[in-house]
């Protein structure tokens, strides 16, 4: 199959949703790739002496850098959530007051 029609620099339209550290980490790699991207592009740019593409990458650098800082800034401010432990004194069942004063009449 030949894709190459297809930009590699094309965004997505759609975003997935957030759901949790992982997903996190997954996006703060994916958006520091593409600014990495971004600054071999505008590096051509450059060479290639095109001003208006190289303040439209630059633009699309800053906007990609503050995304990233968010994510850092979020990143510190939530804790990473811990798996619940399997701890039997939290089952309200367990906190009953009568617990253990039935009588199993059958057995």
């Amino acid at each position: 199959m030949n894709l190459s029609g297809i930009s590699p620099s094309l965004q997505p339209s759609f975003s997935m949703p957030s759901q949790g550290a992982g997903d996190a980490d997954t996006k703060l790699k994916a958006l520091e790739r593409q600014l990495q991207q971004l600054n071999q592009e505008k590096q051509k740019a450059v060479q290639n002496k095109d001003e208006e593409a190289k303040k439209k990458i630059e633009k699309e650098i800053e906007k990609i850098e503050r995304e990233i800082q968010k994510l850092k800034q979020q990143k510190k401010e939530t804790p990473e959530e811990t798996s619940p432990q399997a701890d039997p004194t939290e089952n309200p069942v367990f906190q009953s007051p009568d617990l253990g004063n039935q009588v199993d009449v059958y057995g």
